[in-house]
């Protein structure tokens, strides 16, 4: 009877090192480059999709002097709104608004709509401001809709500054081990580690830099004076403002961690009497990664600027028809 235990026992020890093989074989052939390399190269290879963009370098068409009968609405953002990573211009929200409200939406008297996608990849608030002041005259919004993107308010970057020193780190640790370099198992488990740790410092990082000390909220504090100065400025050019919080697109549950965030944003927002939309429910329930233009890239791919769109829409038809009352009224 020992001997069939001992028997049995050696099978199984012999089945588990011969799966261990076959996985570290396994491993070996599909590994193509180090996540952190993979990350970064996917944030790159984003700026080698071809963009039509307009004489102000956005990406849109460029326009004449607005037409009778036309609305206009300006839309303000990063490369959220852009579109990096979607090579369809026609797959971008910007561009679906406007589709649909010339579809299915009707004002009396109005016979168009025209959307100027003004969304800036890179940028933080800062160059918003200075955006507007570019396109203002030319462009004459009766719109301007502000979508703020959970990074705005922060000065984390996840393929720049902030994740660098991240990265360097995780190198000198992983070239001093010789466990790393030649096991691929091993490697795919401490990989996996450090996406999760890289994933739980951004996500402090975003949360403290709204809800965080004083020295830490700097950039949001900046963020809200530039949305107030956009807000002053297109009201006195008699534009109805809305701001749009777009949403981390991660862990897109009832536990979605920078909810907190969301809500801080959209408190700013009717604190200063803008009308507000969070993006947060559009999303809640979908398998974040099948929202992303890459597996290493969370930028919003057509899908979710379909989602994005559909919600956005109706928001800016509000915003239309507050417009046209405050217009009738001869207020601003």
């Amino acid at each position: 009877m020992a001997a069939s235990w001992v028997g049995r026992l050696g099978l199984i020890a012999l089945g588990v090192v011969l799966a261990l093989v076959g996985l570290e074989v396994g491993l070996r052939i599909t590994h193509r480059e180090p996540w952190y390399d993979r990350l970064v190269g996917d944030q790159l290879r984003q700026g080698t999709v071809a963009y039509r963009e307009n004489a102000d370098r956005l990406r849109d068409r460029d326009y004449d002097a607005k037409p009778a009968g036309v609305r206009r609405i300006l839309i303000l953002g990063d490369s959220f709104t852009y579109g990096s990573g979607v090579p369809d211009e026609d797959a971008v929200f910007p561009r679906l608004v406007e589709r649909e409200l010339n579809r299915s939406f009707h004002l009396p008297g109005v016979d168009g709509f025209e959307v100027l996608n003004g969304g800036l990849p890179g940028s933080l608030t800062a160059a918003w401001v200075r955006l507007w002041r570019r396109v203002a005259d030319d462009f004459d919004p009766d719109v301007v809709l502000i979508v703020f993107f959970l990074r705005d308010g922060t000065r984390t970057n996840t393929s720049g500054q902030f994740f660098g020193s991240i990265r360097r780190q995780v190198v000198r640790r992983n070239a001093r081990s010789s466990l790393y370099a030649v096991s691929y198992i091993y490697r795919a488990v401490r990989d996996a580690l450090d996406r999760q740790a890289v994933g739980d410092v951004y996500a402090r990082a975003i949360t403290d830099s709204y809800l965080g000390s004083d020295e830490q909220k700097e950039e949001w504090v900046l963020a809200q004076r530039h949305l107030r100065q956009i807000r002053n400025a297109a009201r006195q050019r008699g534009a109805t403002v809305g701001l749009v919080v777009f949403p981390i697109l991660l862990d897109l549950d009832d536990r979605y961690p920078f909810a907190p965030v969301c809500d801080e944003i959209t408190s700013f927002a009717r604190a200063n009497h803008i009308p507000v939309l969070s993006l947060l429910p559009a999303f809640l329930g979908q398998d974040a990664p099948d929202l992303w233009v890459s597996p290493f890239n969370q930028h919003p791919n057509a899908r979710a600027h379909a989602i994005a769109a559909a919600a956005i829409t109706p928001f800016v038809e509000t915003l239309l028809k507050r417009h046209e009352a405050r217009t009738a009224r001869g207020t601003s």
